[in-house]
């Protein structure tokens, strides 16, 4: 089996055996712990840690860059305390941290640190 595969797997097995896992396509190429709902129709990429908790949507989560190739670091933390919804681009090159809700309709880069407490929200108006 694939690390890739593995990784997927362990995701969908750290969230609570009642919650619902919809997954199109998921690469890890690192850690990831999730206790809550998943649902994923289309690609999450993840190169580094992940930690969240609450339900997590995505329609394109990614890592850095590199995480098509998958090294990993050992860097690269990510940390949702509540619903995380993306349904657009959201790219993360460094340390994200939010406890509240995340709404992305478009793209959000994080080349440092964004710490968020309560809702955010970024729109892709140009569509």
């Amino acid at each position: 089996m694939s690390l890739a595969l593995l990784a997927a797997l362990a995701l969908c097995a750290a969230s609570p055996s009642r919650a619902q896992q919809e997954t199109g396509s998921i690469t890890v190429g690192g850690s990831a712990h999730v206790r809550g709902p998943v649902v994923v129709h289309g690609r999450l990429i993840v190169a580094g840690r992940v930690h969240a908790r609450g339900p997590l949507t995505a329609a394109y989560f990614s890592g850095p860059a590199a995480a098509r190739g998958l090294p990993y670091a050992g860097g690269y933390l990510k940390v949702f305390d509540g619903p995380l919804t993306v349904h657009g681009t959201m790219v993360v090159k460094g340390d994200l941290l939010a406890d509240g809700p995340i709404t992305v309709d478009g793209p959000l880069e994080a080349n440092g640190g964004i710490d968020a407490d309560g809702p955010m929200q970024e729109r892709d108006y140009a569509r």
